[in-house]
């Protein structure tokens, strides 16, 4: 067998190490937040985690089966992984309590390790709107905008119409496990996380490379950057 063939043959069994050994980055900084807080957990509490750590799981599964063969392809349709990733939220959802739609999506590909984070990031803006949009149980409507271009720069956008933020709530340092999780994913691709909460719902912004976010970004959004935080 020729070296070019085996390591055609290997580089997919590279690729999925890797992205388990991510998934599994994310889930040891979820378990490390739960050690932290001292919290006992509900029955519901618990049965939440694992819907998370199963949508991670199966968002991987989603992602190998997305990329092309042979493995010298392009990459990764993001608009395509996305509507996978929004469907597979909208089935843990209660029928009837979250209405996802997706637009604005070009069919340029972007790295597969990439689109991992970029899936696991829209994953938690989802999860976040479908529990806190609407605390009373009225249905959120989301709707998620991607633009990808030949360059492999992409932008990522979630909005709901929910109630928003709390007053005293920042973003940039607050938030649970999937705040710190969504954090570090966009600080692992050299991107820049921004929120914008004009009282009428949240908008969650994902933008790689970093300085896009002067471009695409709203003046008036919060800036995300754990990185760049730390340079300041």
């Amino acid at each position: 067998m020729s070296v070019s063939i085996e390591h055609e043959l290997a580089e997919p069994h590279y690729r999925i190490a890797n992205h388990l050994a991510g998934l599994g980055s994310a889930i040891r900084l979820q378990r490390a937040g739960i050690s932290k807080s001292g919290k006992n957990f509900s029955t519901d509490q618990v049965c939440t985690l694992l819907d998370d750590i199963s949508a991670r799981l199966e968002i991987v599964s989603k992602l190998h089966k997305s990329l092309p063969q042979p493995i010298g392809a392009n990459g990764v349709n993001l608009g395509e992984f996305l509507r996978e990733i929004s469907a597979m939220i909208g089935t843990l959802a209660p029928y009837g309590r979250m209405n996802i739609t997706l637009g604005g999506c070009s069919d340029a590909c972007i790295d597969a390790r990439e689109a991992l984070h970029a899936g696991l990031v829209t994953a938690e803006l989802l999860t976040n709107a479908g529990k806190f949009a609407h605390p009373s149980g009225l249905p959120v409507q989301i709707h998620i905008r991607c633009e990808t271009n030949d360059d492999h720069s992409f932008v990522v956008e979630v909005t709901d119409d929910g109630i928003g933020f709390p007053e005293t709530f920042d973003p940039a340092t607050d938030g649970g496990l999937g705040f710190h999780l969504m954090r570090a994913l966009a600080n692992g691709l050299g991107a820049e996380l921004l929120f914008e909460c004009d009282g009428i719902g949240v908008c969650g912004r994902l933008v790689r490379p970093r300085y896009m976010a002067a471009i695409d970004g709203n003046p008036g959004a919060t800036l995300l950057s754990e990185a760049t935080n730390a340079r300041n």
